[in-house]
């Protein structure tokens, strides 16, 4: 045998020194394993038996019964059956107190939102005119251009969104608002719902018919005459103002950065922030005109505080003056109640 390595002739099995039969053997001159190893390569799964392919039938359109099928698409879950005092009874509707209760709630968080946000626009809007002020007389670094720009872009997009969903939900509010001063007042609203509705969003009316349908509403709820002209209170003024404010700045603005100039755009940069500031403004009075009407209109009844008793006898003050804990009319908005 000779070693394919150091190609030198290997002594003879029997020869003195030679490996014994059976074992491995090596090439005692570079020690290179003679025995050859063969390898066998096979394909994966080669042993496994295959499965039979099953093959796809044709569309054949669509399933087809001989008879009616008795199957629905209702809950897997049966309905339950009535038992001897009859079906269950169905959830009873909401009172329309408590829905306007709710839609307060999430109106005054809405706003709370957009006053933050409209807050946060003024403040980028003013640092933009500052940078503007400042590169009149030396060049800026394109870091705080790059951040002004992108914080005014970003709040810009997010504040008129959620001025848009605080103004929708204000109109659901002060719809349902309507209805109940009518019931409590026994009269009926001096405009419909689609007048409301089309006169505060149409520019021009909408300076107006929000803050007299609110005015309606405040003097129906507060229990005055209903011969005697509706006057706004001073809480419900100041809304009207901030309204009218932010609804004329905002037109202002738009139109001013529709001009070429350089002086067009730095004054547009000026009035964006005049008219977010006046939006954060209209958005917190909002919050507290529509508190205290919503506690004037469905008061919530709240547990009474630590009582003691201090005398026993007849009851001096009559009945009609008393006033159950935690909600009662009274003579405007900001009056306290309870």
């Amino acid at each position: 045998m000779i070693c394919p390595r150091c190609g030198r002739p290997q002594p003879p099995p029997d020869s003195p020194g030679a490996p014994r039969a059976g074992a491995t053997r090596y090439c005692v001159h570079c020690g290179r394993v003679l025995a050859g190893v063969r390898w066998v390569a096979l394909p994966p799964d080669a042993l496994r038996p295959r499965e039979p392919r099953v093959t796809r039938r044709p569309y054949a359109g669509p399933p087809r019964y001989a008879v009616t099928p008795r199957w629905s698409l209702r809950s897997w879950m049966p309905a339950p059956e009535p038992g001897d005092e009859g079906p269950l009874p169905s959830s009873p509707p909401r009172e329309p107190e408590e829905v306007l209760r709710g839609t307060a709630a999430l109106l005054g968080r809405l706003a709370m939102t957009t006053a933050v946000l409209a807050g946060i626009a003024a403040l980028a809007e003013m640092w933009r005119y500052g940078l503007l002020v400042a590169s009149r007389s030396e060049a800026l670094s394109s870091g705080p251009l790059a951040f002004s720009d992108a914080l005014v872009t970003l709040v810009g997009l997010l504040a008129p969104v959620a001025a848009l969903a605080t103004g929708a939900l204000f109109l659901r509010w002060l719809l349902l608002a309507r209805r109940i001063a009518a019931t409590i007042s026994g009269t009926r609203p001096a405009r419909r719902d689609w007048a409301v509705v089309l006169g505060s969003v149409l520019p021009g009316p909408n300076l107006t018919v929000p803050g007299a349908a609110l005015t309606e509403v405040e003097h129906a709820a507060s229990g005055r005459p209903t011969d005697e002209r509706p006057r706004p209170s001073r809480p419900v003024r100041q809304w009207w103002a901030a309204w009218a404010a932010s609804v004329v700045l905002g037109v202002v603005a738009v139109l001013r950065g529709l001009g070429d100039s350089t002086q067009a755009l730095a004054d547009a940069v000026l009035l964006h922030a005049l008219a977010d500031v006046a939006a954060a403004v209209a958005a917190l009075v909002t919050i507290r005109v529509v508190t205290d009407l919503t506690e004037l209109l469905a008061p919530a009844l709240r547990p009474a505080g630590r009582e003691a008793v201090l005398a026993v006898g007849a009851v001096s003050a009559p009945a009609e003056d008393r006033v159950a804990a935690g909600g009662g009319r009274s003579r405007g908005v900001g009056t306290e109640v309870g």
